[in-house]
């Protein structure tokens, strides 16, 4: 009994020390598979719990793009309570990236802040996809929270000189989409900061579920026959020089 303890005790302090000093290649592995392959952490350095390296983005035309240097630090102790906290941060500036936190039943970000480019969209459907878009996404979550079915909370995507490589029209314009928690999910709103192609919608994103948000588009007089082969891609033409724009049919099914 006494060598079967031993051996028993042995083990465990095999275990907690390779927990311990768990290589920070895990990270990679797990946003990869967090993000379905469009994420990537690489040149990482220290352990699973405390390192760093750089965050880039695969694009749908196979471009890697770095979008920073990050550090973070992952708590244990909440893993005792069957929760994963990140906080992670820019190395070039020292500016927050993402302060999050994910349970069995509930997810709370408290705070994240990334820019992307636009081409990364081109994941979510094949119409983004052929749309070729450019420009910059800027993301900025204050706080959210969804747990119990019930969403809260408020965050804001800015999508900058955006593009798109089937016209000659740069830039389209400036976007922001505002969403909010809303019931079991997020309620969207598009608006226009500037642009000669202008763009209004709204929608929402439950669990599971396709983000659904319905687009109008109206280009400027000057612009409307450059940009009439991309919106009726993109959409259809419900009156001389406006297009309503759906794209949930073709976006993935997005979960918690």
């Amino acid at each position: 009994m006494r060598r079967l303890v031993k051996s028993g005790l042995l083990i465990l302090v095999f275990v907690l020390t390779y927990l311990v000093m768990l290589p920070a290649t895990w990270i990679d592995a797990l946003l990869q598979n967090a993000s379905h392959g469009t994420l990537a952490m690489t040149g990482t350095t220290g352990t699973c719990w405390r390192g760093d390296g750089f965050l880039q983005a695969l694009l749908p035309s196979g471009e890697v793009v770095t979008l920073a240097p990050v550090k973070w630090t992952i708590a244990p102790g909440e893993l005792l309570a069957l929760k994963l906290h990140i906080d992670a941060e820019s190395t070039r500036d020292n500016q927050p990236i993402l302060n999050a936190t994910w349970g069995l039943s509930e997810t709370y970000i408290q705070n994240a802040r990334l820019d992307l480019p636009a081409a990364l969209l081109g994941v979510l459907s094949p119409t983004l996809r052929a749309a070729a878009l450019s420009g910059q996404l800027s993301l900025q979550v204050d706080e959210v929270h969804y747990g119990s079915g019930r969403a809260a909370g408020k965050a804001r995507a800015y999508w900058k000189a955006a593009g798109s490589g089937l016209s000659r029209v740069r830039p389209l314009g400036n976007y922001l989409l505002d969403m909010t928690g809303q019931g079991a999910g997020l309620d969207f709103h598009l608006t226009t900061m500037r642009g000669p192609l202008t763009l209004t919608g709204s929608g929402g994103w439950r669990p599971g579920k396709r983000p659904d948000i319905r687009i109008t588009a109206t280009p400027e007089a000057n612009v409307r026959q450059e940009l009439a082969p991309l919106l009726r891609m993109m959409g259809r033409e419900v009156s001389p020089g406006t297009y309503k724009l759906s794209i949930d049919q073709n976006v993935q099914a997005i979960s918690p």
